[in-house]
């Protein structure tokens, strides 16, 4: 009888912590929430009020009317965007080829891809900064989308490789017998076959991309250009910090971000873990 308690109460702890930690991370976004339906005055109201009274979506009003915030979500897409499909066009090929290929030189090209990995993007600002000066891309969503592009490249040939490794190597054989030439063996066999590794290296470019402060604040000084990390600090004034819009603003950029990771969710984790285990 003890025996089959204590699973019991392992189990009811794990659920437990499972809750603490769910709290803990969820805290934060339900209590920007709150505080975007908050009049400017209760905001910064202490002690603070834990619901808004009155409820109020002016923030929201304001944020989606009055300011540059859509603009900057548009902005944010586009590089967002151009950044994940030169990536998954990149890494893929490029991880197809690591994976099928033997060759002189091809642990070291996989180390050096990994050593890339681990260089600080603050390492790179100056001298990116330089090239966009020269070829002309500063103030530049494109020139930003290629500079994601080769920022997220390295670790996603990485992920699409070890992907491709869990496809066995005896359908490209077999389309090879049929008369396919390599190219469209990828295509039309491979390609739709690791899917879920593509979607989750889409996913985290595009993420990560959207998200990213550093190049952006430095490669984008007009205000016609600059992506949502960048514009948010609109609401950082000398009179101090407008939290209702702030976090008003923050959830509308958050929002289409989260609603494409919970589409797509499925095949994210099936891409992650399927690279993960051979």
């Amino acid at each position: 009888m003890a025996s089959r308690s204590r699973p019991a109460r392992s189990r009811v702890l794990v659920y437990l912590l499972l809750v603490v930690f769910t709290a803990y991370s969820l805290f934060p976004l339900l209590w920007a929430l709150v505080t975007s339906l908050k009049r400017p005055e209760d905001a910064v109201q202490y002690p603070p009020q834990w619901l808004p009274n009155p409820l109020t979506f002016q923030n929201y009003v304001d944020v989606l009317t009055r300011t540059s915030v859509p603009y900057q979500i548009l902005n944010t897409a586009l590089t967002a965007g151009l950044a994940a499909i030169t990536v998954v066009a990149t890494s893929s090929l490029a991880g197809y080829g690591f994976s099928r290929f033997t060759f002189r030189g091809k642990d070291f090209l996989m180390i050096g891809l990994l050593g890339c990995v681990m260089v600080s993007g603050a390492t790179k600002v100056l001298p990116l900064y330089l090239m966009l000066h020269k070829i002309g891309l500063l103030n530049s969503l494109f020139g930003l989308g290629i500079v994601y592009a080769v920022e997220f490249l390295p670790i996603s040939v990485w992920l699409m490789k070890s992907y491709l490794d869990t496809i066995p190597i005896e359908l490209d054989e077999a389309a090879s017998v049929d008369g396919s030439s390599r190219l469209r063996t990828f295509v039309s066999v491979v390609l739709p076959l690791s899917m879920p590794g593509v979607v989750a290296v889409a996913l985290i470019t595009f993420v990560r991309s959207a998200q990213e402060f550093i190049y952006a604040a430095t490669f984008l000084t007009e205000t016609g250009v600059k992506t949502s990390p960048v514009g948010l600090y609109m609401f950082f004034t000398e009179l101090g910090v407008e939290w209702g819009h702030l976090t008003a603003a923050s959830l509308v950029v958050v929002f289409p971000i989260v609603l494409v990771f919970l589409v797509l969710q499925k095949w994210f984790v099936s891409g992650l873990t399927m690279g993960a285990v051979r």
